[in-house]
């Protein structure tokens, strides 16, 4: 939490001077180069110390440690910067919006630690924060996450209570001011809005409804979630007797929004994102790091239950997750952003990676459907990374991308390349029906 950080080292010259003159294509180099004049002075900018500064081997983060450390004082620096009073989250008892109320929880826990070891300019910015005056002294990190996180599970008819207790029980663990509402009023609202307008009902998949009709009814929902966020954040320090305003937190992850499965404007719209670098799987890994570390029992159960939605109805037959609904899963996606991104791959490339190293052992035509399956999915959802949430930059293939991409954001069909994938295909069934039939022979 500190604003600068100073380190100092003493180097020794004549060490760097003996080393350089281990390397004899260096000396070539420098001697070539322009002489510059020496002057000696008699005196000394600094002591001479007895002896150089000791080498100190550096320790390396893993993945979960570098999430718990790196985003917390991200939302920290910003909060303290924006003027505003504290964050608002849309908190739904899954992975990712979990995760994002556990980064201020941990954010919460250090500058309880840091104005616990005396450090007054902590405590100021704490209390200005908060709002509560020159004489408060918090008590424990859940007394400054109270008046710093407030968070909303905003459940619909589609909602389980498994999700529902699981965002009260987290609440509750890092000490956010919590509130359980139910938005089913408007929706219903909305849609008798359509009936008069139209006269025409939607329907879910599972009532008997067309894809767009179950694609609607998912999205209104979504995107009313983000109107009730912005308007809880701007109204609940109000209703708190409080000044100020809150800082609306989104919770899409780098995964989800290099496929393009989320809503547009729905609770991926807002102010910062502090995971939308980071992938689904470093996530899991950074719950039950954070769970097991901080005791927040919620996270463990989080980690276990399967990321769905909840924006279907529930029925015997059908329970909608995100990985049916996306057509693929999340592990693929990391590899697929990997080929993209730092590979540079296109579609035949990533093709014929996978077909010849990772996925070998699985049927090129397979191959070739998933990879044809995610580029289409990538093309033609490119136009909902023009206006993506501000994230933390973690993921080497993040989708942030887009701030400084000025390709089209509307990709082609791919035409061109999925004829050759399946050209390819074609001739590596030849090749391998003729291998079988030489060894027949």
């Amino acid at each position: 939490m500190n604003n600068v950080e100073v380190v100092a080292a003493v180097v020794d010259l004549a060490e760097i001077r003996t080393l350089r003159g281990r390397f004899a294509s260096r000396g070539i180099q420098a001697d070539r180069q322009e002489r510059f004049p020496i002057v000696r002075a008699d005196m000394f900018l600094c002591e001479t110390p007895e002896s150089s500064t000791k080498f100190i081997a550096p320790r390396f983060h893993c993945p979960e440690e570098e999430i718990g450390l790196g985003p917390p004082m991200w939302l920290w620096d910003y909060l303290r910067r924006s003027g505003a009073g504290g964050f608002f989250l849309p908190l739904s008892g899954g992975a990712d919006s979990s995760s994002t109320a556990a980064m201020v929880g941990i954010m919460c826990v250090q500058a309880f630690e840091q104005i616990q070891s005396g450090r007054k300019d902590i405590l100021a910015e704490t209390q200005r924060i908060t709002r509560q005056g020159s004489e408060w002294v918090p008590t424990s990190p859940q007394e400054i996450c109270s008046y710093i996180l407030h968070t909303c599970y905003m459940g619909t008819t589609n909602s389980s209570q498994e999700t529902r207790d699981r965002a009260t029980t987290l609440a509750k663990e890092i000490g956010a001011y919590h509130i359980d509402a139910s938005i089913d009023i408007m929706v219903t609202a909305v849609i008798k809005c359509f009936e008069m307008l139209t006269g025409k009902t939607p329907k879910f998949r599972v009532h008997g409804g067309t894809n767009a009709e179950n694609l609607a009814l998912q999205n209104i929902q979504a995107r009313l979630r983000m109107v009730l966020s912005y308007m809880l954040a701007q109204l609940l320090p109000w209703v708190r007797g409080q000044n100020g305003f809150l800082l609306v937190l989104g919770s899409a992850n780098v995964d989800e929004a290099l496929r393009g499965y989320m809503t547009k404007y729905d609770c991926s719209s807002a102010d910062i994102n502090p995971i939308g670098g980071i992938s689904k799987g470093d996530l899991k890994r950074f719950l039950t790091w954070a769970g097991e570390k901080y005791e927040w029992t919620a996270l463990l159960d989080v980690v276990k239950a399967p990321p769905t939605a909840e924006l279907e109805p529930i029925t015997e037959e059908y329970t909608q997750t995100d990985e049916a609904d996306m057509g693929m899963t999340y592990e693929e996606l990391g590899i697929y952003g990997s080929l993209r991104n730092l590979a540079k791959c296109g579609p035949v490339t990533m093709f014929q990676q996978l077909a010849t190293t990772t996925w070998q052992h699985i049927n090129p035509a397979t191959v070739a459907d998933k990879v044809k399956h995610f580029f289409k999915c990538y093309s033609i959802n490119r136009h909902k990374l023009t206006v993506l949430t501000p994230s933390y930059h973690a993921e080497n293939y993040s989708p942030d991308d887009n701030r400084f991409d000025h390709r089209q954001f509307l990709y082609p069909r791919w035409e061109r390349q999925f004829r050759t994938i399946d050209e390819l295909v074609e001739a590596r069934k030849e090749a391998s029906s003729l291998l079988n039939s030489e060894a027949k022979l």
